[in-house]
């Protein structure tokens, strides 16, 4: 039986395992805006947010079969949290869309616009142009560590453990939305301040549940821990590839080690936009 501790416990380690990456993408974002830059960069570090948003569209042929077998095999609100979960996705990648073209000065061509697309984790069936993205090879890579996790833990644990990572704990998308330094800062941040809540509703919101229905004994929780941290470790390499490696290979091992700041918190998202 698990004791009230133990979860507890596994709370807190998953949750401090969050908060250290979660540091780690802030901090990226943070980096990224230090300098200058220019209207190619900006456009190329949306474009390749927008492909982890867009890769949703590929999924939407599953939700016909769900709504078939509701009250059977489907659950109530499973199928209204996949529903809201996907359209979150294209909500967002609309958003970021609409600021490319934005800072393009035109409109961009399909090609352009899903030049970037790349599925988040290893799944059977998916054309490898998704899973082995030729222009993202940290986003090769996370493939490559959700695969052989799922091989070690199973795919049904592997999923619910990766959902805890989503949006690299929402680090990147908080510290983005206090951005304000030129007129496509100002615009990404009121575009990720729309994002932020999404994104903690889809990953670290969820510990909690994940704890009361997985965790059972102390091997449970160190599987889950140690699935955590590599899937939130090359998450950061993903971010920090989406936004041009701003960050060392040094500093992603410092991060790694522990070596952050505390990460940002929800209530700093929501300060006004300065100039």
């Amino acid at each position: 039986m698990t004791t009230l501790a133990l979860k507890e416990r596994a709370k807190a380690t998953l949750r401090s395992i969050i908060d250290q990456y979660t540091s780690g993408e802030a901090e990226v974002v943070r980096v990224f805006f230090s300098r200058p830059r220019t209207n190619e960069e900006y456009l190329d570090a949306t474009l390749r947010q927008m492909g982890r948003e867009a890769i949703a569209a590929h999924w939407l042929h599953r939700l016909g079969p769900m709504g078939d077998r509701l009250e059977h095999d489907v659950r109530r609100w499973e199928l209204y949290g996949t529903l809201q979960h996907m359209a979150d996705e294209i909500k967002h990648y609309a958003l970021l869309a609409d600021l490319a073209e934005w800072v393009a000065g035109r409109t961009l061509a399909a090609e352009d616009l899903r030049r970037y697309e790349a599925h988040p984790f290893w799944e059977p069936g998916i054309p490898d142009r998704y899973l082995f993205p030729p222009l993202l090879p940290e986003a090769a890579r996370m493939v490559e560590v959700t695969r052989q996790l799922t091989q070690e833990l199973g795919a049904e644990l592997l999923k619910s453990v990766a959902e805890l990572s989503e949006g690299g704990g929402g680090g990147a998308f908080i510290e983005a939305s206090r951005a304000g330094g030129d007129e496509f800062q100002r615009r990404y941040a009121a575009a990720m301040k729309k994002i932020v809540a999404d994104e903690l509703r889809h990953g670290p919101e969820k510990v909690d549940g994940f704890v009361d229905a997985r965790i059972r004994t102390e091997a449970d929780l160190a599987r889950a821990a140690g699935a955590l941290t590599a899937i939130m470790a090359q998450h950061l390499r993903v971010r920090n590839e989406i936004y041009g490696c701003p960050l060392s290979e040094g500093r992603l091992a410092a991060i790694a080690r522990g070596e952050v700041g505390p990460p940002p918190r929800v209530a700093e998202a929501a300060a006004p936009l300065h100039a």
